[in-house]
This record gives C-alpha cells, sequence and structure tokens, in this order.
C-alpha cells in the first residue's frame, strides 16, 4: 500500500465525466435523456465519492464498470449528442477506468513479503479490469439477508457441531467417503470452437453426509447430478502424462476454458493428454441463468457441498484416468476456486505428479468478506456470521487446514501482486502451509494471468521439472 489519502484527488476527472453526461444528455431528446442519466447518476456517485471519502472499494468497482459502459454507451448516441460531446465521453470513459485503477492501486494491501506492483498505466488497466468483473459479479449476486440469515446461522451450527463430533478434520474419509471411477460414463466425440474433444459425463458421486443440512436443496439442482468433463488425448491416450485442468469461478463453458488453458500448448507442442472437468453448478452443470451461480453465492451451508462434491467429482476424474491408463503420471492445473480445488486435491491424492495452483482462492469466506458491501457485512458481522467464524466450520474442505500428501517438490503456486479479486494474502498463506515451494509472482492482475509472460515458462518449469513432458 502506497498511501491512503484522505481525499482521492483524481476522482474529481470521474465527477466531471458524470455531469458532463447530464450537461450532454438533456438538450436531445427524452430516451437518451434517460440513457444518458444512468451512467452520468453512476459516475457522479462514484467519483463524489472517492473524491470525498476514499478508501471504498465498491465504488472503485462500479466505477471501473461504469468507464467502459459510458464510453461504448457514449459512440452509440454520439448521432444525437453530437461528434465533439461524444468523444469527450468516450475519452472520459476511458479515463474512468484508469482513475479506477489508480486507486485501487493506491490502496491496494500487499504482504511485506511481496514486492508491490508497479504504477504503470497497462497495470492499472489491468487492476480496473478485475474490479469492473467484480461490479458485475457483486450485482448478479445473492446477499443474504432476514430470514435467509437466520437460515445460514441454523445450518452452519449444525455443520459444527457435525464436524466436532466425526472429527472430520483428522478423519476427512468420514466426510468424503471412498472415491471410486464413475459408473457407466458415456463419451461422445464433440467439436467446439474448431476444437475436437472427447465429451464425458456420468451420474456424479458425491453423496452427502445425513448429518449436512441442505441436502434437499442441494440435490434439487438437477443439472449439477451429473458430472461433465471434456477430455483431448492422443489416440488411446496410453503412455503421455495427464493434466487435470480445473477452472475458474463462473467459467466451464468451452470458449473460457480452452481460452484460460491454451490447450494449443498443453495438449498441441507439450503433447499432453487433458482432461478439463466442470465444476459443480457450472457450464452445463449450472443451476442458475449465469454460470457459477449459487456456488458462492448461495446459502453459506451450500459452501460445504459445493466444495465436498468438487472434491469427489475431481478425484473420480483421477480414478478414471487410472482406470483407462494405469501407468500414467497424472499433473493437476487449477485457476483461481480451481486452483482452491487443485491445492484440496493435494491433501487427498498423493500419488499425483505435481499440482500447480495458480492465483488460487484458499480463503473462501475471506473472499466474500473482502467483497462484500459495507452495510452487509457489518449486518452480518453483528448477526455472529464473520469469515472467521464462517471458515472454522467449513475447515474439513479448507486447503489451508488439510495437511497436504503430494511431496512438496512437486507442489508449486503462481500468483498476482496487483490481485483485486484474491488477496495476495491468500496465495501467501497456501506457501506457507505448503513449507515455502516454488512460488512465481508476476506484476498483474487476476484476469491477465492468461497473457503474462513470468506465468507460461513457471508452469513448463514445473511440467518439466516433474516428469509431465510427452
Amino acid at each position: 500500500m502506497r498511501w491512503q489519502p484522505r481525499r482521492f484527488k483524481s476522482a474529481a476527472v470521474v465527477l466531471a465525466v458524470g455531469l458532463f453526461w447530464l450537461i450532454a444528455a438533456w438538450p436531445t431528446n427524452w430516451v437518451v435523456a434517460i440513457l444518458g442519466t444512468l451512467p452520468g447518476v453512476v459516475l457522479i456517485a462514484t467519483g463524489a465519492g472517492q473524491l470525498l471519502w476514499a478508501g471504498d472499494r465498491q465504488l472503485c468497482y462500479h466505477m471501473a464498470l461504469a468507464g467502459p459502459v459510458s464510453a461504448v454507451l457514449a459512440a452509440v448516441l454520439g448521432y444525437w449528442l453530437g461528434l465533439w460531446e461524444s468523444l469527450v465521453l468516450i475519452i472520459g470513459g476511458g479515463a474512468t477506468f484508469i482513475v479506477a485503477g489508480w486507486a485501487l492501486r493506491v490502496q491496494h494491501p500487499v504482504p511485506v513479503d511481496v514486492s508491490p506492483p508497479t504504477t504503470r498505466v497497462k497495470l492499472l488497466a489491468k487492476m480496473a479490469s478485475d474490479a469492473a468483473l467484480l461490479g458485475f459479479f457483486i450485482n448478479c449476486a445473492r446477499v443474504p439477508r432476514g430470514a435467509a440469515v437466520d437460515t445460514d446461522i441454523r445450518e452452519l451450527d449444525v455443520i459444527g457441531k457435525a464436524a466436532a463430533s466425526q472429527d472430520w478434520l483428522h478423519h476427512p474419509e468420514r466426510l468424503h467417503g471412498v472415491v471410486a471411477p464413475f459408473e457407466s460414463p458415456q463419451i461422445e466425440r464433440v467439436r467446439t470452437f474448431g476444437v475436437d474433444y472427447e465429451w464425458l459425463t456420468a451420474a456424479s458421486r458425491y453423496t452427502p453426509d445425513p448429518v449436512l443440512p441442505g441436502i434437499e436443496r442441494w440435490q434439487g439442482h438437477v443439472n449439477n447430478r451429473t458430472m461433465a468433463a471434456r477430455i483431448l488425448r492422443h489416440g488411446e491416450g496410453r503412455g503421455r502424462p495427464w493434466l487435470l485442468c480445473v477452472h475458474g469461478y463462473r467459467m466451464g463453458v468451452a470458449g473460457l476454458d480452452f481460452q484460460l488453458f491454451d490447450i494449443g500448448r498443453l495438449y498441441g507442442r507439450l503433447g499432453l493428454n487433458v482432461m478439463m472437468p466442470i465444476l459443480p453448478l457450472h457450464g452445463v452443470r449450472r443451476a442458475t441463468p449465469l454460470t457459477g451461480g449459487l456456488f458462492l453465492d448461495g446459502p453459506l451451508a451450500d459452501l460445504m457441498h459445493a466444495q465436498a462434491q468438487s472434491l469427489i467429482d475431481l478425484r473420480s476424474c483421477i480414478a478414471w484416468i487410472r482406470s483407462v491408463d494405469p501407468d500414467a503420471r497424472i499433473g493437476v492445473l487449477g485457476y483461481s476456486l480451481g486452483g482452491y480445488h487443485a491445492a484440496l486435491l493435494a491433501a487427498h491424492e498423493p500419488d499425483l505428479a505435481c499440482v500447480i495452483a495458480g492465483i488460487p482462492m484458499t480463503d473462501i469466506p475471506a473472499t466474500l468478506w473482502q467483497h462484500l458491501p459495507t452495510a452487509h457485512a457489518r449486518y452480518l458481522e453483528a448477526r455472529g456470521l464473520s469469515a472467521s467464524a464462517v471458515g472454522e466450520r467449513l475447515a474439513a474442505v479448507s486447503p489451508l487446514i488439510a495437511e497436504p500428501r503430494v511431496p512438496q517438490a512437486r507442489r508449486y503456486i503462481f500468483a498476482a501482486t496487483a490481485d483485486q479479486l484474491i488477496a495476495p494474502e491468500q496465495p501467501l498463506a497456501l506457501w506457507h502451509h505448503w513449507g515455502e515451494p516454488p512460488l512465481q509472482w508476476y506484476d498483474g492482475s487476476h484476469l491477465s494471468v492468461r497473457h503474462e509472460v513470468d506465468v507460461g515458462p513457471f508452469i513448463d518449469r514445473a511440467l518439466a521439472e516433474t516428469g509431465m513432458h510427452a
């Protein structure tokens, strides 16, 4: 953190752009006036808020989201606004985006063990991209209140008592049961975005412990009962290493996953067999119109189901690989939420060739509380629902609690110094918990990971050092 300003003066630019929207839009017609008022009011609110009361991350999220929306809308309405007015608003939208990134950079906390990110304009844009995504997520998310909070408190109390009585921390098999390959998996050939692959579907082997609350609610997500995975393998796949690629939050769709994991490099140039599981409530398993809905923003007790089922499904994928290729070396690469579950696998699958946790979320309650609107966070904490209290009850599925069984020499982490979705403390905590294995920091954000020059070579090194090159 560079400093904490009493007033963030650069936000005056955003305030001015918002006022200019009203000046430019209202003399036209009522449709343009209404459309122009929407970004204008948001920009005025976020700009004035940061100018007078610097430090609220929610203002930065909405400022970063409003900037590009404002620029696009100005281009669309240019005929009615006028050429110069439209150009001013387009430039103002871009400036708003950078100001949001600068505000985040100024207020970005970095642990003492981590080199602070730079202040390049390119990095500010990356940070603003993270913030804009967060603004979108927050406006789509469910925030519990009233009776929903009563249910969360009651169900988390049940989970806490069950965890203590069954000692899930020291006997995780009592929670997760015995893992086995899928029963009667169906495999068909599919082509998406020019990529030919195999599409595996099978009934999920997740059977919730009867003591867990919310089982009927969770099992009511019908699509989620079926596990799905994309498979790219060379011939019959025998004799080559397999890489299990675990996607992030709000992903699980082909276009996003293929781009994130760069299958042209992993499958094509490195010659690996690749299996890409779909996490619960994502992709074809979703329970809401938007992929990933209710995984992190559903009832808090469902976090236990989400993480436990993810672990079971991923271990079933590993068991399936071993059933079709018994001598295969199997590695895991996960990003973000996928990094969380990659880290969990390291505690349950000792024979993995390597585990690479990328920009890993390692403390889900802490992440949720970091991005909650301030008033909601205070309300929940007043009811006894703090991040630490929720984390204690979900400890049985926490990668920071479970002891890793994959040897230290096979564990790798990479993370972003300017990550706005996941605080740098989280991958650093995993690094300490894992005995300080190789850790690569890059000067970028969460969303920029795919294009960072330090990440690809680090992954290649991890794969080479663990015998994962074909």
